[in-house]
């Protein structure tokens, strides 16, 4: 691995605050994010007409405001400083529980050790829309309301928090899978909720107290581990979550579901010849050899990210005949609260290293 030091977009103070600040410190992509965001909105605009989305979004937002306020206030600031409307950019961070709802799919491949060279990391292949490429950022934020703490997000300009994945300075590190949900309901939307644990939880354990404690949309799993080596994956659904804790000191997911009462409400079955590469994907995980020493090499767990192997078991995905494009790869480091990030392809071996921690001026 090439490591050059990296310097994170700062937002500071606010949920507000925080949205707003987005637009300032990249404005030279702030065209190309109000167009990403009107082209996927005019792309959905007659199923957004459905009475049944509308409904289902009204209902959302009347939720959030309740029990999410802040994520609220932050996409109020993001939406100021793009001229965009807030109630759009709520509707368009919900595409993707709508795409599922319709049956649409994205990739992305996450995994976590306990013993590495490094202590405990949390690993993602983030493969989504190419647009989010350009858009794709590195956040450290901070609030007052969080009481010291600290939070690296991986995320897209536009969007709030940890739409992808993050690491707070706790040492508790969470990203995400898209699974598709046909019966989403009434609940935290998983970026919304991500964010959530990241700014009020320290440990894994009170990561799961949180989740079982709300209501949730349903669709997706969220992988997490803390700087002890607690490691976990949650599937999950509207009503019911499955908890898998792993084996060995490793866990690991793709983009189905493994417990079969949530897998009945999945948009794909593992039959679905689409379904192929999330099966394969999670197969290769788990039968790395390099990935199953007593301690982890960190190279090893670059080198997997960057595997290409068959079509249906490549971690890389090179976005060739519609399928998923890797737009960037990290390695969260839990004990040592460093990122490794790669903003590309992880086989173009161009990655960069965030820490946390530091003094915010």
């Amino acid at each position: 691995m090439k490591l050059m030091p990296a310097t994170p977009i700062i937002l500071i103070g606010s949920a507000w605050d925080r949205g707003f600040q987005q637009s300032l410190r990249k404005p030279e992509l702030k065209r190309e994010l109000c167009l990403a965001v009107k082209e996927r909105l005019d792309m959905m605009r007659n199923k957004l007409n459905d009475p049944h989305i509308k409904s289902f979004l009204n209902k959302q937002l009347n939720f959030t405001k309740k029990y999410s306020p802040e994520s609220l206030d932050e996409i109020k600031g993001i939406a100021e400083g793009y001229g965009l409307l807030s109630d759009d950019l709520f509707t368009y961070l919900h595409l993707g529980v709508i795409d599922d709802y319709i049956g649409q799919e994205d990739g992305c491949s996450v995994f976590a050790f306990e013993n590495t060279s490094s202590g405990p990391i949390l690993a993602k292949n983030r493969d989504y829309h190419g647009v989010h490429k350009k858009l794709q950022q590195v956040f450290l934020s901070s609030d007052p309301d969080w009481g010291g703490r600290q939070c690296l997000f991986v995320g897209s300009l536009g969007s709030p928090g940890a739409f992808s994945s993050g690491m707070n300075s706790d040492g508790l590190a969470i990203a995400d899978n898209r699974i598709g949900w046909s019966q989403p309901g009434i609940g935290w939307l998983r970026y919304f909720l991500m964010t959530k644990i990241l700014t009020d939880s320290g440990t894994v354990e009170e990561a799961l107290n949180l989740i079982n404690s709300v209501e949730l949309v349903g669709g997706g799993s969220i992988v997490m581990a803390d700087k002890s080596g607690n490691l976990v994956s949650v599937e999950l659904g509207h009503g019911r979550v499955y908890v898998d804790r792993g084996m060995g000191g490793f866990v690991s997911h793709t983009n189905h579901y493994q417990d079969p009462e949530l897998a009945k409400y999945a948009t794909r079955t593992q039959s679905d010849p689409l379904s192929a590469s999330s099966l394969g994907r999670l197969d290769k995980i788990n039968t790395d050899p390099k990935c199953h020493d007593n301690t982890v090499e960190l190279r090893s767990v670059s080198d997997l990210l960057k595997s290409h192997e068959t079509a249906d078991r490549a971690l890389c995905r090179h976005g060739i005949d519609g399928d998923s494009l890797t737009i960037s790869s990290v390695i969260f480091c839990c004990k040592t609260q460093e990122l490794y990030f790669c903003p590309s392809l992880p086989c173009e071996n161009d990655w960069q290293v965030y820490t946390l921690n530091q003094k915010l001026v």
